[in-house]
């Protein structure tokens, strides 16, 4: 989120920071009595629809490392909220952070069960922001903080003990692994800064000692401690606690601590949770204690984000392009003016030329007329050649096949009749061909006339060959279709029978006439 809201309760106050882009705005103190609840209603009617993040800091919390059997999904949580139930029934601010499995052959899953038991310490302040209805984004213990206070500082020692000044008191922190085990809250009320000295080296040998009890650490094991902190410390701190304890101490001093945390010491030491408000603002949060009642109204937030920045890139998208086509349009705009002044020059060329033009009689749509015409013969000049070789192909097979005559025509109508066909002489088929429409509507048809040479009286040898260079045309792969129109014996119930046995001119047979319609393939136009 560009800005955010942290807060810092105490039993006694509440700090309440503002940042934007992780940097921070302003930072407010607001008493726990009636005025301070309502200066902090008015200062977040002021920032309405900013994030909240409230960290409590109080010694009534509950740390547990819990091991529970290992599950995924519903039934891990199912689990986890089961062992919730059992230890914290009486709050609702609660959560467990997955902290690793177990070496064993189990793999157990180990937890880190958190809560705070005593949540009255945030009733004032969770029930302004809830009659506001700001997003309240979760309840974090300050503890749990410092796990991101260790990566702002930079802090890698897998294994260390942080030491913080708050404003509630002195607060020790222990992390093994890089996560949370124990947290202790010193109060420092009443007590003058060389007593405060004093009482950090006792609180760090408590510390050490309850470490040593839970086992965490052995008595040889040496404790490092990294103390920062905006106020001056004694020089002589660290190497007095070190010989006396088993400790490693590291202070890290105002300075220092200020550019690590990009703030300045006036504010570190003015309000002492900034430290931890920080860290907070500068990272992803976890260990979220709040229930989901209380951050509906964040979630509510973060949906209209979404849709606002889902319509914000379409939006942005729109313009864009649009944005684009407005350079093509105009792109395209200059492109033509170009090619209309680049019309008009060559227009204003041809005029300067055609004054030098020879002038004809003839006007100059007899001339395009002409031109088109002389174009249309080209396309449609034909010759017989295809035709004829394509019958010289089957009657060079037939040495029988004598022919006579042959008329090849380039017309439009496919059911000519060949002009010298003698209507009494067919006996063939006569029906009308339809063969597929040509590309420039004209056909190439022959009508050939022929007879079998030698014909000897042999009507079947005769009515045979004809048929043979009928299929032998076909097999060619110009023809398109072939008919006879006349076969070499009148085969037709209709034809009279006359003669006589005893004629001798009876003897003289009649040639074996035929005559067939041959049609080739439309060819391309030229």
């Amino acid at each position: 989120m560009i800005s955010k809201i942290v807060i810092c309760v105490t039993a006694k106050q509440a700090s309440v920071g503002l940042w934007r882009l992780k940097r921070l705005c302003s930072c407010t103190i607001f008493t726990n009595d009636e005025a301070g609840h309502n200066d902090f209603r008015l200062f977040l009617r002021h920032h309405a629809d900013v994030p909240i993040h409230l960290i409590v800091d109080t010694v009534e919390e509950d740390f547990r490392l819990e091991t529970l059997p290992h599950a995924s999904g519903g039934a891990r949580q199912e689990i986890v909220e089961r062992k919730l139930n059992q230890l914290y029934r009486n709050t609702g601010y609660r959560t467990a952070l997955f902290v690793g499995r177990e070496a064993d052959k189990r793999r157990d899953d180990r937890f880190l069960l958190m809560s705070l038991t005593n949540p009255d310490i945030t009733t004032p302040w969770a029930a302004a922001i809830e009659d506001l209805q700001a997003p309240l984004a979760g309840v974090y213990l300050l503890p749990i903080v410092s796990q991101l206070l260790a990566k702002t500082l930079k802090l890698k020692t897998p294994d260390l003990l942080l030491m913080t000044r708050q404003s509630t008191g002195l607060r020790q922190t222990y992390f093994s692994g890089g996560h949370l085990r124990i947290s202790r809250l010193t109060p420092l009320a009443g007590m003058d800064e060389r007593q405060i000295e004093q009482l950090y080296a006792n609180e760090t040998e408590k510390t050490r000692l309850y470490l040593i009890s839970l086992r965490m650490i052995t008595r040889d094991s040496r404790l490092q401690l990294v103390f920062p902190t905006a106020d001056a410390v004694d020089d002589k701190f660290c190497p007095r606690l070190e010989s006396s304890q088993g400790v490693s101490c590291e202070v890290i001093d105002p300075a220092e601590l200020a550019q690590r945390c990009g703030l300045e010491v006036k504010l570190l030491q003015q309000y002492p949770d900034l430290l931890h408000m920080h860290a907070l603002a500068s990272h992803s949060p976890i260990g979220n204690l709040a229930p989901a009642k209380q951050t509906r109204h964040y979630q509510l937030h973060k949906l209209r984000s979404g849709i606002n920045l889902t319509a914000t890139l379409c939006i942005s998208i729109a313009a864009i392009i649009a944005g684009a086509n407005l350079l093509i349009a105009a792109n395209l705009g200059r492109q033509l003016k170009a090619a209309a002044a680049e019309t008009q020059h060559q227009e204003r060329l041809y005029a300067e030329v055609a004054q030098n033009f020879p002038k004809t009689s003839l006007p100059g749509s007899d001339l395009k007329t002409a031109t088109e015409m002389a174009g249309k013969i080209r396309e449609l000049n034909r010759t017989p050649q295809r035709m004829m070789k394509a019958v010289s192909a089957a009657v060079d097979a037939q040495p029988e096949i004598m022919l006579n005559r042959m008329r090849w025509k380039l017309t439009e109508d496919p059911n000519t009749r060949d002009e010298e066909e003698k209507g009494t002489g067919t006996n063939g088929n006569n029906q009308p061909i339809a063969p597929p429409v040509t590309p420039n509507g004209f056909y190439e048809i022959a009508f050939i006339d022929g007879e079998i040479s030698n014909f000897n009286g042999d009507y079947r040898y005769a009515l045979e060959s004809v048929n043979r260079l009928v299929e032998g045309l076909k097999q060619n792969k110009s023809v398109e279709q072939v008919a006879i129109l006349q076969q070499p014996v009148n085969t037709s119930s209709l034809a009279n029978l006359q003669g006589s046995t005893l004629d001798e001119q009876a003897q003289q047979l009649p040639a074996a006439q035929f005559k067939i319609k041959l049609i080739l393939k439309p060819e391309a136009a030229k």
